[in-house]
């Protein structure tokens, strides 16, 4: 069976499916400041991220982002409430490999302070589920439309943010730096035409 990692598009279309599991999204939270509570997500994303996806055996990212919880693409109103998302995964895998595959990043996970879940999710579809803090991971495994899918997401709980917030995204998201007017503050210079980046190398315990 041949096998497709997940682009940044489809992980978009993940993130999408996420949403409707989620109800739109969770309840935002509202913190003393949620400017600096977003970064720290994000900044934890970043930390984790890479980690489970080596585990699961691939070697880039689909998406690492902040995204707008509101579903508008007026980047003002978009930019008011959001969460800090990552996906990864890849199309063609088989059942009995997903199940390895779930197995690798629960390990993983336990091993680095996560805490599982019991459970397949309200469509029966998750392989894996944890939490460490705020931050959700899942893996998923849906085979209803089209080619199979497995899927290694990310989410943070959604905040409420002030007026004239801008959302970030990770310079391990390959559309960093792309003219996307939700993101205006990407180093340009920095785009890859949506090629996925190399993950960081692990650090030294």
């Amino acid at each position: 069976m041949t096998k497709r990692i997940i682009s940044h598009a489809a992980a978009a279309v993940v993130l999408s499916a996420a949403a409707l599991t989620l109800g739109g999204c969770m309840n935002p939270t509202s913190t003393g400041d949620p400017e600096q509570q977003s970064a720290e997500y994000g900044r934890l994303m970043e930390a984790e991220a890479p980690g489970l996806a080596r585990a699961a055996g691939w070697d880039s990212l689909g998406s690492l982002t902040e995204k707008s919880c509101l579903g508008t693409a007026d980047p003002a109103e978009a930019s008011r409430e959001t969460r800090w998302t990552a996906v990864t995964g890849e199309f063609g895998t088989s059942e009995t490999e997903a199940g390895r595959v779930a197995e690798q990043v629960r390990q993983a996970a336990e091993d680095t302070g996560w805490t599982s879940k019991e459970g397949s999710g309200a469509h029966g579809d998750r392989l894996y589920g944890a939490v460490k803090g705020d931050l959700n991971l899942t893996v998923t495994y849906r085979t209803g439309a089209g080619e199979a899918e497995l899927s290694l997401r990310l989410d943070s709980p959604c905040l409420e943010m002030p007026e004239g917030h801008t959302m970030a995204r990770s310079e391990l998201d390959p559309m960093y730096g792309s003219s996307d007017p939700l993101y205006p503050n990407d180093d340009r210079s920095k785009f890859t035409n949506g090629e996925p980046q190399p993950l960081p190398e692990p650090s030294e315990s």
